[in-house]
């Protein structure tokens, strides 16, 4: 069954905890967009915990530095936009997973307690553990990861790909016209591709009939608007039902 997040920009920890009690499966902690420092992001991560949603981490750069505060912090996936070549995902996958699949730099952390938890203990268990509990989802927006994406999607390491169809269409140049021909074969290529390769795929749908659509057609996930933009919508059609009922 597909899942289903939003992404998350307001800011403030209860309105994680309202996402909580939604009946979403995630949300994305939007680091690229949102003005999140890494306190607050460790904040909002603690609360997705405690009222059931995976916190999901969107960073803005493939670099070291990046990669494994959010890691650290308790990321359980790093979506990273911009991606325009394999190399940078060979970066991102070195930074984020533990030998031997990348080199990590080894810390105890908070998501095991700093090392309190039983399965910590052991090293080996605690580095393979890491690397399946954050996954690498790389972002397919660009017609340049769109161009190697068979080759992204190969990659040991990667966990999923994540469609940000608007960047695309507008890469592409048929900007937000999400349903012209060469915009549904380039998806199509994305999920292919992931499908070939047994990697988890997401993309971004604004409006519920296209989340519908995303789903239908067999992508694993689907993350849903934003959270400021739901809210907004909610008031406008309360607002506008109530004064012309």
């Amino acid at each position: 069954m597909a899942t289903l997040g939003t992404f998350f920009e307001l800011g403030g920890r209860s309105v994680v905890e309202v996402l909580g009690n939604s009946g979403l499966d995630y949300v994305v902690i939007d680091t690229e967009h949102g003005c999140f420092s890494e306190e607050s992001v460790a904040d909002y991560i603690v609360a997705a915990e405690r009222h059931g949603l995976a916190p999901f981490v969107r960073i803005g750069d493939v670099r070291r530095p990046y990669v494994l505060r959010m890691a650290d912090i308790g990321a359980r996936g790093l979506i990273v936009p911009n991606i325009r070549s394999t190399a940078q995902v060979k970066e991102l996958v070195d930074a984020a997973k533990f030998a031997p699949i990348g080199s990590r730099g080894f810390c105890p952390n908070r998501t095991s307690t700093w090392g309190a938890q039983d399965w910590a203990a052991d090293v080996e268990r605690y580095m393979e553990e890491s690397n399946a509990r954050c996954k690498v989802i790389p972002q397919c927006e660009t017609t340049e990861a769109l161009e190697c994406i068979e080759d992204i999607a190969a990659l040991p390491g990667v966990d999923g790909i994540f469609v940000g169809p608007f960047d695309l269409s507008i890469g592409m140049g048929i900007p937000l016209q999400l349903d012209h021909p060469d915009m549904l074969a380039a998806i199509d290529r994305i999920l292919a591709a992931c499908k070939h390769q047994g990697k988890e795929s997401y993309i971004f749908a604004n409006s519920v009939e296209d989340a519908r659509t995303w789903m239908s057609r067999g992508f694993d996930s689907v993350t849903f608007s934003l959270d400021a933009s739901v809210l907004s919508g909610a008031y406008r059609c309360a607002v506008e039902a109530i004064i012309q009922p």
